[in-house]
């Protein structure tokens, strides 16, 4: 029996082949390492610009927001300017003798006005008509000799007529028989008003 006899036969490759594989890898790998590198750096620009317009859009809400309360402020502040002008329009037309009954004069008017612009409170300082101030029926310090019912009737008739020259409109704070109503007498305390029921100092 005869003997078999492999052979085993190897190929090589062609150096040539080879080498030419190699430049391919080579020119593959760098293109794609400039890829890389290429949209790396593109991302960091894209996050450069991202982030900058963040921070200019930020600053552009602070600036926003500022100018939208200066705007709200102004606006408040020519809101109160225009009310005082208007509180002291109507102050001075009462003041001008248009609140005067048999027994008092107006002399003097002071609106006490919120911030909110309501009208918390109204001060009326009268003098005395001569009737008043003759026979010893005024005594001095915000002081009558006469019956509180009377005196206090007198004193209503002024605040009555003084909201009545008022008046109502939109551009000044309410004034209703619910405000806050103080009275004096040549400055000295004569009574006040609250809810709608006038009471005179001396029944404190």
């Amino acid at each position: 029996m005869g003997e078999l006899s492999s052979h085993t036969q190897s190929v090589e490759p062609q150096p040539q082949a080879v080498r030419k594989l190699a430049v391919v890898a080579t020119v593959i790998s760098g293109i794609a390492v400039l890829g890389c590198i290429t949209l790396a750096l593109w991302n960091y620009n894209l996050t450069a610009k991202v982030n900058t317009l963040t921070t200019a859009n930020a600053s552009l809400n602070k600036t926003t927001q500022a100018l939208t309360k200066q705007q709200k402020d102004t606006e408040a502040l020519l809101q109160q300017v225009r009310l005082v002008a208007n509180l002291s329009s109507i102050s001075h037309a009462l003041e001008q003798t248009s609140v005067v009954t048999n027994d008092f004069v107006l002399e003097k008017v002071t609106f006490d006005v919120a911030e909110n612009g309501t009208l918390k409170g109204v001060l009326l300082n009268v003098n005395n008509q001569p009737n008043l101030g003759l026979g010893g029926t005024y005594q001095g310090y915000g002081k009558y000799n006469m019956a509180s019912s009377t005196l206090t009737k007198k004193a209503e008739e002024v605040i009555d007529i003084a909201m009545k020259q008022y008046g109502t409109s939109d551009k000044i704070p309410v004034w209703d028989k619910n405000t806050k109503v103080e009275m004096t007498v040549q400055n000295y305390e004569l009574g006040k008003r609250e809810g709608g029921i006038f009471k005179l100092a001396s029944q404190k």
